[in-house]
């Protein structure tokens, strides 16, 4: 548990101060973990897969965030889908399910990028701090509400220890949180707005928690990685706030 403290509360500091700070600096560091997750995506089939396909992944991501405009991103995603039934169709080692995962992957890459540059332009970094609180509160919330107060099974079959007493804590824990930075910090919306995020914020990260679970029971791994010590990978700390930032960025983008 220490090692676990310790590693997240680094993460944190590193990726507020940079936020915060700006510039080129935050490039660098949504950067790197918008890398290291993409090549965490691949890595999980390394050996089977070519290299080129790492590259072929990194370069589709980074083409529809920045350079498809949202007028034409589902004509580039039915492109890739063609393009990807092609290279299974062509090689024995890609198979109808790697092109769904591919696929999936690479959607929830170019959501977040999206996501992320909506957020800083639109709203700045105080809506940016309030998803983080609301994701990483909810998170830590429910590992010591489960840790202390655990006894029923959340879904044994995706992810064993986790418990509802914990999610139940977690989203909690991450309301009041969410809520009480947002009504000192966050002047962008009303405050039902700002209670009902609040509140729904924590549910939609569990399901991002409980979904790339599911990716990694059904590849049989622990972790997508080990770059952050008794965390795992960059995937298993953003897989929370993946969902939650798509989340905004649907929630504003149909009702404001």
């Amino acid at each position: 548990m220490k090692q676990r403290i310790i590693t997240g509360l680094a993460i944190a500091i590193v990726v507020l101060t940079t936020f915060i700070a700006g510039g080129l600096l935050r490039q660098i560091v949504i950067s790197a973990f918008i890398f290291l997750g993409v090549y965490e995506t691949y890595a999980i089939k390394e050996k089977e897969w070519p290299k080129w396909l790492f590259v072929v992944l990194i370069t589709l991501v980074l083409g529809l965030s920045f350079l498809v405009s949202d007028k034409y991103l589902l004509i580039s995603i039915l492109a890739i889908i063609m393009v990807f039934y092609l290279i299974s169709i062509l090689n024995p080692w890609f198979s109808p399910s790697d092109l769904g995962y591919m696929v999936t992957m690479i959607l929830l890459f170019t959501g977040t990028l999206k996501s992320i540059l909506m957020v800083f332009d639109r709203y700045g970094i105080n809506m940016m701090i309030f998803i983080l609180v609301s994701t990483y509160f909810t998170d830590t919330g429910a590992y010591f509400s489960g840790f202390y107060f655990g006894k029923t099974k959340l879904n044994e079959r995706i992810s064993p220890k986790k418990t509802v007493e914990g999610s139940i804590g977690g989203w909690l824990i991450a309301t009041i949180g969410g809520f009480t930075y947002a009504y000192f910090m966050v002047k962008d919306f009303d405050l039902l707005t700002l209670g009902l995020l609040s509140a729904v914020f924590p549910i939609v990260c569990q399901i991002g928690d409980l979904a790339f679970s599911d990716i990694k029971r059904h590849f049989k791994i622990k972790d997508f990685g080990s770059i952050f010590p008794a965390h795992g990978g960059v995937l298993d700390r953003i897989d929370s706030l993946i969902f939650n930032l798509m989340f905004f960025y649907i929630f504003v983008t149909l009702l404001y």
